[in-house]
């Protein structure tokens, strides 16, 4: 897509980049690119620049700004009417600039890696202002979107700029034309001309809105401009295909892929490796049926249906025994409960009007023609809403009435088409097994009975091929709805998604298998996008819970110094509630800024043992211990009078007239009151019994376990719940489960999680469980007779 560039603004000259040290046709590229930048990008942003005025009066009113701030910003509009003309000419220049300098800046990234940054001092350590951070969330967020709506026209300008810089291929964040690039200018523009943090994030906000909006199509003409600058022109993208397997995997290496944990958002990667034949599939259902028709002859004995062919005859029996459809009597009667009703139904033939008792239609099925799988297929897409609700026994009862009325006979359904019904059926019934029903999976699954119908009767790959789209959509709604989340575990986002997804594949007209693989195409990119908030969440969560880990672990270690110092003196209670409160946040924070290798840590123990001796009487301490311990106090955070007092009582220098009991007991009151360091931090562990062998056995599993690692905890009231562990304390056992969002959900002790895992109340998932679609395609097999892996249960019955 190519935007013209409007002839009636004039374009600034490219001083910069005509300056510099440049091939000839590398110049003349990025002098059209600089031209193509400011027509499509900053001369935009000019031209929208007077309306906005009433805009940020609307968004400060909705972001209900502080009326503090609002004079303020009140003046940074008008600063910005007076300066407009000088901050576009400057966010001109800075592109002009940024362009100059591709091959400079480079060859310095080239030779100077990227060094980690360094931690910053406690004295560095300062308050971020609330516009500070929104700026630099504001354009992180900005980046991600527009980055990920034009990825391929990014990569190839990526590659297209490595050529003209002469480096490799550049990363998205760096591209001197890159969404975020273009915001850093406009800002470092923005603050050039003195406009304040709230005003720049106004600007950057409408920039997004009103002029990167388009970028997509501003990207596509900058590669058209350089594709006619003769710079890379052949370039496309072409994907990489995965090679074929040259042999398959044996057996134990396939059990062993099953075996292994399960760590991804979405469910394991399908496996086609025990996948049936539609042959046995067949075979398998002829056998049920055989033996449905051995206990039918034995529950009915009046009736003829142990000689050959009463397999058929039973057919219609079922049909007619579970009632199911108006018109349908069949000789089982509408209310005559047959006791196999689940096994009837070999061929889902429909009696109708005709199957009377001895009525003249009352025909045997084997003589009955077979309706064809096109006109089958011709009636059910002609269906619509007149199956809306029917589960699929429900949907071949309304189909084998309509092909009635339509070849004016009563007919059946082939041995195949029939097999796809009941297949699908019994696949159904295990799938809903596993899906609460008030989720919006249950209704999601119920409108795709009438398109997996239509796909299957035309394609009965579905059946065989574990990487299916059909299969995959369907998997993606069954697991939105799955019995192991909360109605809250799954994002909103993803169901909006999901119920669109299915609408479009409901509605298909004709091509439903297309419409399923447009719906798995776009399902992929959002569990994509859910995956990726889903990390960030959770790498917050764990950044959160090491910090509070390592607190616990600074504030365990200040106490075991305390009591190391007190175990050979007795002091009075006051002096050691004085230790064990304030002292003890004095040696937290020390552990936590420097570490038990510092020398300042080394000197902090010397000085506890210095304060017990002076609190004992057994040494008198200096005025550089009082100083020193003053200090730490106000550091931590006491008051200057609070840590002056504390620091005389620890000392021993108190004088006689500040020492009553009453001004002990006030400041024994407000030390109490005060919130410590790491006072909501796990301190006592476990403080249960010692691990048996198993529980034992199990915890070394747990450390060995794969980062991200699912497991199937025990809930409420006998529910199992489904989290990932994302952090497990090798230190103080804590561990950290969140929930397919990211989110944490429960905190808990490794000798906890080791003693639920031993009893069998809770499991790891592993990859061949990962699949609520496998599991209810291997239960249903199971049904069949195969010799398919059992399933686990996922609830445990008293």
């Amino acid at each position: 897509m190519s935007v013209p560039f409007p002839p009636h603004r004039r374009i600034p000259s490219a001083e910069a980049i005509a300056a510099a040290s440049l091939p000839r046709r590398v110049r003349d590229a990025l002098e059209a690119t600089h031209a193509a930048v400011y027509e499509l990008v900053v001369d935009p942003l000019d031209r929208v620049l007077p309306h906005l005025d009433n805009r940020f009066g609307h968004n400060m009113r909705d972001t209900g700004a502080r009326p503090a701030l609002t004079p303020d910003l009140i003046e940074q509009t008008q600063l910005l009417a007076r300066r407009q003309a000088t901050f576009i000419a400057q966010f001109a220049r800075n592109v002009d600039v940024e362009l100059a300098g591709l091959r400079t800046v480079a060859r310095q990234q080239h030779r100077t890696p990227d060094a980690r940054p360094l931690m910053p001092t406690f004295e560095e350590l300062r308050l971020v202002e609330h516009d500070e951070a929104n700026e630099e969330t504001e354009l992180k967020a900005i980046a991600m979107r527009q980055e990920s709506r034009a990825p391929l026209p990014i990569h190839l300008l990526c590659q297209r700029f490595a050529v003209l810089a002469e480096s490799p291929a550049y990363e998205p964040g760096r591209l001197p034309v890159g969404p975020r690039r273009l915001c850093e200018l406009m800002l470092a523009a923005a603050e050039a001309n003195g406009f304040g943090l709230g005003l720049r994030v106004m600007l950057l906000r409408e920039f997004d809105r009103l002029v990167l909006g388009e970028y997509p199509a501003v990207a596509e003409s900058i590669n058209d401009l350089l594709m006619r600058q003769r710079i890379m022109p052949g370039l496309s993208f072409v994907p990489l295909r995965p090679r074929a397997r040259v042999a398959p995997p044996s057996d134990a290496s396939l059990a062993a892929e099953r075996e292994r944990p399960h760590t991804g958002w979405t469910g394991a990667a399908p496996s086609d490796a025990d996948a049936p034949t539609f042959q046995m599939l067949q075979d398998l259902l002829a056998s049920r049926r055989s033996m449905a028709d051995r206990f039918r002859t034995g529950f009915m004995p009046g009736e003829e249906g142990g000689a050959p062919g009463a397999s058929d005859a039973g057919s219609n029996t079922g049909a007619g025994g579970r009632g199911g459809f108006a018109g349908a009597t069949g000789s089982g009667g509408a209310g005559g409960g047959n006791a196999l009703a689940g096994f009837a139904g070999g061929d889902g033939s429909f009696g109708g009007g005709d199957a009377v008792a001895g009525g003249a239609g009352n025909r045997p099925l084997s003589t009955r023609p077979e309706l064809p799988t096109q006109i089958a297929l011709e009636l059910l897409a002609s269906a619509g809403d007149d199956v809306a609700g029917l589960d699929v026994d429900g949907i071949r009862q309304w189909l084998l009435l309509h092909a009635r009325q339509r070849q004016g006979e009563a007919v059946a359904l082939s041995r195949e088409d029939a097999d796809i019904f009941e297949l699908l059926s019994l696949m159904n019934s295990h799938l809903e097994r596993e899906v609460r029903p008030d989720s919006p999976a249950k209704a999601m699954l119920d409108r795709l009975h009438l398109p997996l119908l239509r796909l299957a009767l035309a394609d009965p790959g579905f059946f065989l091929r574990a990487a299916h789209p059909a299969r995959e959509v369907l998997n993606a709604v069954a697991e939105s709805g799955a019995r192991w989340y909360a109605p809250d575990d799954i994002d909103p986002q993803l169901l909006l998604h999901l119920e669109r997804i299915v609408d479009a594949i409901a509605r298909a007209p004709s091509d439903v298998a297309g419409a399923f693989r447009s719906g798995l195409n776009a399902l992929e990119q959002q569990q994509q996008a859910v995956a990726r908030r889903s990390e960030i969440a959770e790498r917050r969560n764990v950044e959160a819970a090491r910090g509070k880990d390592k607190l616990a672990v600074a504030r365990r270690r200040a106490g075991d110094v305390i009591d190391t110092a007190l175990k050979s003196t007795k002091l009075p209670a006051f002096h050691r509630g004085m230790l064990r409160h304030a002292w003890a946040d004095v040696l937290t924070l020390a552990h936590l800024r420097r570490g038990e290798e510092s020398g300042e840590w080394t000197s902090l123990i010397e000085a506890t043992d210095e304060l017990v001796a002076a609190a004992a009487g057994k040494a008198s301490a200096g005025p550089d211990l009082v100083l020193l311990v003053d200090q730490w106090l106000s550091t931590v955070g006491y008051h200057a009078d609070d840590a002056a007092r504390i620091a005389r009582i620890l000392t021993g220098t108190e004088d006689a007239n500040g020492d009553d009991a009453a001004t002990r007991t006030e400041l024994t009151m407000r030390l109490k009151s005060r919130a410590r360091l790491g006072e909501d931090t796990d301190m006592d562990g476990d403080g249960g019994e010692p691990l048996d062998a198993d529980a034992e056995a199990q915890a070394r599993r747990v450390r060995e376990l794969p980062p991200g690692a699912w497991f199937d905890l025990p809930g409420e009231r006998g529910a199992v719940m489904r989290r990932r562990l994302s952090w497990l304390s090798e230190v103080t056992g804590q561990t950290l489960f969140v929930n397919p969002r990211g989110q944490r959900v429960a905190d808990g002790r490794l000798d906890a999680l080791a003693r639920d895992l031993a009893a069998g109340g809770a499991q790891v998932v592993t990859a061949g469980e990962g699949r609520l679609i496998d599991r209810a395609w291997r239960a249903a097999l199971q049904a069949l007779g195969t010799s398919q892996a059992p399933v686990r249960p996922r609830e445990r019955t008293a």
